[in-house]
């Protein structure tokens, strides 16, 4: 499937509102297994309101291999790329972080060790 992000969401990808628009589009493609191409033709923004809306969610549901082999950028500018760029890898370690933080929780509860008096 192809998404003309100008068509869906505009020539400014900028609010929260506009990356839910998006990410309900793909959320709704990436469940049934579909690759999806994102035509960024006539876009002149991307800012992080809109990725955290859109991909940002996206990874929260879905392991950053698979949004990389089933999302296709194409006619996007350098700079909009690498801002994507940037903000996946920054968001998969965020979520690396978390999911570290919680197994050192659990394992700490597990051990008892999470309530060592002083």
């Amino acid at each position: 499937m192809r998404v003309k992000i100008a068509e869906v969401v505009g020539e400014k990808c900028e609010s929260l509102d506009d990356g839910a628009r998006l990410y309900r589009v793909l959320h709704k493609e990436l469940q049934n297994g579909s690759a999806v191409e994102l035509d960024f033709t006539g876009v002149q923004s991307v800012i992080t309101p809109f990725l955290n809306a859109s991909i940002g969610n996206l990874l929260d549901l879905f392991e950053k291999e698979t949004l990389m082999e089933k999302l296709v950028l194409c006619h996007i500018s350098q700079d909009h790329l690498q801002r994507i760029n940037e903000f996946i890898d920054f968001k998969h370690r965020m979520n690396s972080e978390r999911t570290t933080r919680e197994m050192m929780k659990d394992l700490f509860e597990e051990d008892d060790l999470g309530d060592i008096e002083s």
